[in-house]
């Protein structure tokens, strides 16, 4: 009987070593750190994502994810070898806002999302002043709406908000062109325009000078030119800054 108690007992703690040894390594096993947001460049309509990665434990894999950043949910768009460290997002669409968060794979286990990067597809929205008298000014607004380019001109009086609401043929509806700034005031100032001249440097003899490499040496003269008149618009931002616009410079406005 003494016998037999001996094997169930050294059976019984051989589970339970073996159990403990188990469970140790469960608990040693480490977890994956929660990566970096990625930075994101928009590039004509595609936009390039880049990231880092902790250099231990190595994950076997990122999943990129893409939100549109009005409340929807994100999205996988790509997953790539976690060497990688970069990957091209190719469906996305003009005038949009977009963010993207990172997740790391090993195995089964996943990482955390990693924090959004935010970025706008195809450029700014901008106001162009093209122009007016002392009492009106002719302005141009270019701006993105649901994945289109769209554009239009507004006349306004010192006091008005640069924009309005326009048709928009090719949305089918109307949208709102106004970005924030107002026109405060319009002026005249007068700008000369300048010509440069170039003409070879003469030596005593009256001949062209040359250098070692026997090319001819010219002197740069910048000339003055005709005066005209041109048109200044001092407009307020949305913070109520003031800024000016000459003819046909332009004021991007997000």
């Amino acid at each position: 009987m003494v016998w037999r108690f001996a094997i169930y007992l050294s059976f019984a703690t051989l589970v339970t070593i073996t159990g403990l040894v188990m469970f140790g390594a469960d608990a040693q096993q480490p977890t994956l750190p929660r990566p970096d947001a990625p930075i994101a460049l928009a590039a004509g309509e595609s936009v390039s994502l880049a990231w880092s990665l902790p250099p231990k434990p190595k994950p076997d894999t990122v999943v990129i994810y893409r939100g549109t950043g009005d409340g929807a949910q994100f999205i996988e768009v790509g997953r790539v070898p976690a060497s990688a460290l970069r990957f091209t997002d190719n469906q996305v669409s003009l005038g949009r806002s977009y963010q993207y968060r990172v997740q790391t794979l090993k195995g089964a286990e996943k990482s955390e999302f990693s924090e959004p990067a935010d970025v706008l597809v195809g450029g700014s929205a901008k106001i162009t002043f093209l122009g007016g008298s002392l009492d009106r000014a002719l302005f141009e607004v270019v701006m993105f709406r649901r994945g289109s380019r769209v554009t239009a001109q507004f006349v306004h009086k010192p006091g008005d908000a640069i924009g309005d609401l326009a048709w928009v043929a090719e949305l089918e509806g109307v949208e709102d062109f106004r970005l924030g700034p107002k026109l405060q005031a319009l002026a005249i100032s007068v700008a000369e325009s300048r010509e440069n001249v170039s003409q070879p440097l003469l030596g005593p003899d009256g001949q062209p000078q040359t250098d070692i490499a026997g090319r001819t040496v010219k002197v740069e003269f910048r000339l003055p030119g005709a005066t005209h008149e041109i048109m200044i618009a001092t407009l307020l931002d949305a913070q109520g800054k003031p800024f000016q616009l000459k003819e046909g410079e332009s004021y991007t406005a997000g």
